[in-house]
């Protein structure tokens, strides 16, 4: 019997129904910025219907071939998540009080038939060749903050070459300096005299999205386009994303917005860095160990985290016990290191408390998120 079986929810019967699809609880959560309560209502309603389908492709996958489709399910399944919600009610939702954050706790149908045929579909894997030598790729950002103070437009190139260094290094990829031209041609001729397999070029737009409500806090939103150029001069994939951070320093917010929107940027050309640098595993791995684990759908929420996290490779389940799992987390950064982004960009629906062990293991005490009700009126 799979473990995603004790998170999914079997309503009854409607009257007159002959079925009725199974349903996942879930919990979705996005910052209100600017005041915008609506568009973080939408974010949250999308996060909580990504998780209800990420607990219905644990009921039709097992955990090992979860995690090792999870380049395949982050590209094909997860984006199309509302399109296998066949019917879902909000259990609950409103803003969190002093957290600027608005929640969805919901109940959702999801069509797990048709997700099993489309799993089904794509369970062909493809073998990458393994180099003797690693890729090599250029990394190039250009920043426009329009009116804003000079220290913000400072912060954003850095942050960006940062985490497109981290998104090529989970294809075990070296990073070679920016050229002086950072056109598409000049980048192409730069690939070709480096004997580069390709240049990653992203455009960042940020502009400021106002207070948050309650706190000290400013939000900065940031459109990021991403393009891999090939050495001939083709832009072979782009993707677009556009994230909101906030932070009581704009500059930080509009640095972490820009992170977290290549990051979204990488994940959608995902299959064309892979096929471009011809991936192989980064070496080192570090060993993570959750405890406290109650319920299968915190498993996945801190799983499906510390698989997004910049230059991590994979998440493979080594050890179930009762109350604790130990994963192996395939990347080339320390323990700490993954703690701290972990700590940054924490799981949805769970609460996390991070420890580095002396002996470089990461140990993650996890803890069902709380949901709070929205206050009357």
């Amino acid at each position: 019997m799979r473990f995603a079986l004790a998170s999914v929810l079997l309503l009854g019967l409607a009257g007159g129904a002959l079925a009725q699809e199974p349903a996942f609880e879930a919990l979705g959560q996005a910052p209100v910025v600017g005041g915008d309560r609506v568009r973080a209502r939408d974010r949250a309603l999308d996060e909580a219907l990504r998780q209800a389908v990420e607990q219905a492709v644990a009921t039709v996958l097992d955990p090992d071939q979860v995690v090792a489709r999870a380049s395949d399910l982050k590209l094909r399944i997860y984006p199309r998540a509302r399109g296998y919600v066949a019917n879902y009610r909000i259990l609950d939702e409103g803003e969190v009080p002093a957290s600027g954050l608005y929640q969805v706790h919901l109940s959702a149908e999801v069509a797990t038939g048709r997700l099993a045929r489309d799993l089904a579909a794509g369970s062909a894997t493809h073998a990458l060749p393994h180099l003797n030598a690693k890729s090599r790729a250029i990394v190039c950002v250009r920043a426009k903050a329009d009116g804003e103070p000079a220290e913000v437009l400072q912060a954003l190139p850095p942050r960006a070459s940062q985490a497109l260094s981290e998104l090529l290094a989970a294809h075990d990829v070296v990073v070679l300096p920016a050229p002086a031209d950072c056109s598409e041609a000049g980048l192409s001729a730069a690939a070709r005299a480096e004997s580069a397999e390709g240049a990653l070029f992203a455009t960042i737009e940020v502009s400021p999205a106002g207070a948050i409500r309650g706190t000290d806090k400013l939000a900065a939103h940031v459109r990021a386009r991403l393009e891999l150029i090939e050495p001939d001069g083709r832009v072979s994939a782009a993707s677009d994303a556009e994230r909101d951070a906030y932070d009581a320093v704009l500059a930080r917010a509009a640095a972490d917005a820009t992170a977290d929107a290549l990051a979204d940027a990488g994940q959608k050309i995902e299959g064309a860095l892979a096929a471009r640098f011809s991936a192989a595993a980064p070496a080192g791995a570090a060993l993570v160990r959750l405890e406290g684990v109650t319920r299968f759908s915190d498993y996945q929420a801190v799983a499906r985290a510390l698989a997004a996290l910049p230059g991590v490779a994979g998440v493979e389940p080594r050890r179930f016990v009762p109350g604790e799992i130990e994963l192996l987390v395939r990347t080339a950064q320390p323990a700490a290191q993954l703690g701290a982004a972990l700590t940054r960009l924490p799981p949805s629906g769970v609460r996390v408390m991070v420890k580095n062990n002396p002996g470089g293991a990461l140990t993650i005490e996890v803890a069902p998120a709380e949901v709070t009700a929205p206050e009357p009126g």
